[in-house]
């Protein structure tokens, strides 16, 4: 799998339409509007760091690709929670 960052959308993107997931599935699995989902993707809107995490679980970017750029073992720790939530 090629390297995501948890910042960048295009990546976001292309794994999202490759595996045929819809807005309205990532507004389910964030707990945000479809609205909101749209503005992400649009660059109109950055999501918080709890709607990427849920995000990615959704799109089934491994735990490690995400923590792969994170040296903070608190932030680790966070992004660790919500991923096995």
């Amino acid at each position: 799998m090629q390297k995501v960052s948890v910042w960048d959308r295009e990546s976001w993107d292309t794994i999202r339409r490759a595996r045929g997931i819809g807005y309205a599935a990532l507004a389910e699995a964030t707990g945000c509007t479809y609205k909101a989902v749209c503005k992400w993707f649009y660059s109109e809107r950055t999501p918080g760091l709890r709607s990427q995490i849920l995000m990615a679980k959704v799109l089934r970017i491994p735990l490690n690709t995400l923590l792969s750029e994170i040296n903070d073992p608190a932030a680790r720790e966070a992004i660790r929670a919500v991923y096995n939530d």
